[in-house]
C-alpha cells in the first residue's frame, strides 16, 4: 500500500462534569461523547524515512507529527510518510478536531506501514498524545470517565444537531485552570438523559466571554443551546431531522450536522 485516505470525525460532547483535579495535573471527568458527521482528511503517503506534513491550514506544533513520530519511535521502524491534511473541524472550538486527528495517524499509519500494532496498545499511546485521543480510536458513542480513556460504549440513537461556531477561540489548558469545580453530585451512565445534561465549562465561559452569552440567549427560542468541550462551538439537539430543520430556518447561519453511529476508522481497524 502507497497511499491511504481516511477521515478523521468531529465528536460533541452531549454531557462534560468536571470531577476533580487529578495528581498527575490532569481532572478526572464524567462525559458522553458522540460523533457527528463533519471530518477532517487525512492522506497518507509511503516515502523513504522523514515524517513531513502538508496542511491546508497550517497549526503551529500539529498533534498529527506528534503521533507519526510517537508511533515510529514505538516501533523502532525506519518507513516515513507524508500526511496531508484537509482540515474542515473548526480548531479550538471544542469538537475534538486535533485529538482525532491524532488517533487517524496512528490507525492509518498502523496500517500503512504493516506494524499490526493491537488496538489496546494504539489506545495507550493515544493517551500520551492527549486525553480525547482515546474516545477517536474506540470509535462509537461512548460515556467517558479517568481522563476520558475509560470508555464503555453508550447506545446510539440518531440526533441531529445545529451548530454556532464563535470566532473566539478558547485554550483548554487556560479553560481547565480557569473553572472552579462546583460539588455537583456525579451524574453517571445509569442515571443520564438529555434533561439532565450540563457542562462544567458553560457558566465560566457565558461570565468570561459576554459574546458567547450573547448567542446562548438568542438560541433559546429554538430549543436548549449547550457548550461541546472547553467550546466555543454552541450546539442544539434534536430527535428528527424535521425539527432541526425547522429550528435552522430561523437560525440559516447555523450549521446542520447528525449524529454518526461509529467512526469511518473502524474499517480499518476491525
Amino acid at each position: 500500500m502507497e497511499e491511504l485516505r481516511l477521515q478523521a470525525p468531529a465528536k460533541l460532547n452531549l454531557h462534560l462534569q468536571v470531577l476533580r483535579s487529578r495528581d498527575d495535573g490532569f481532572h478526572d471527568i464524567s462525559s458522553l461523547f458522540s460523533l457527528i458527521d463533519i471530518s477532517d482528511l487525512l492522506i497518507f503517503r509511503r516515502n523513504e524515512k522523514s515524517i513531513n506534513l502538508i496542511e491546508s491550514s497550517p497549526i503551529e506544533d500539529n498533534i498529527v507529527v506528534k503521533a507519526a513520530q510517537l508511533l515510529k519511535d514505538y516501533s523502532g521502524t525506519n518507513q516515513g510518510v507524508s500526511i496531508e491534511l484537509i482540515k474542515s473541524i473548526p480548531d479550538q472550538k471544542g469538537l475534538g478536531g486535533g485529538s482525532s486527528d491524532a488517533a487517524t495517524t496512528l490507525i492509518g499509519l498502523n496500517r500503512l506501514w504493516e506494524l499490526e500494532i493491537s488496538n489496546k496498545k494504539l489506545l495507550d499511546l493515544a493517551l500520551r498524545l492527549g486525553s480525547d485521543v482515546p474516545f477517536f480510536i474506540f470509535g462509537k458513542t461512548a460515556w467517558a470517565e479517568g481522563r476520558g480513556e475509560i470508555l464503555r460504549e453508550y447506545p446510539y440513537t440518531e440526533k441531529y444537531f445545529l451548530l454556532s461556531f464563535p470566532k473566539l477561540k478558547i485554550s483548554t489548558k487556560e479553560a481547565f485552570n480557569s473553572i472552579s469545580i462546583d460539588n455537583k453530585a456525579q451524574l453517571t451512565e445509569e442515571s443520564y438523559n438529555k434533561d439532565k445534561a450540563f457542562n462544567s465549562f458553560e457558566a465560566w465561559i457565558r461570565e468570561r466571554y459576554p459574546s458567547i452569552d450573547k448567542i446562548f440567549k438568542e438560541l433559546e427560542v429554538i430549543g436548549t443551546p449547550r457548550l461541546s468541550g472547553t467550546g466555543s462551538t454552541i450546539f442544539l439537539e434534536y430527535n428528527s431531522l424535521e425539527k432541526a430543520q425547522i429550528a435552522h430556518k430561523k437560525f440559516p447561519e447555523l450549521v446542520l450536522t447528525k449524529s454518526l453511529d461509529h467512526s469511518p476508522l473502524l474499517q480499518i481497524i476491525e
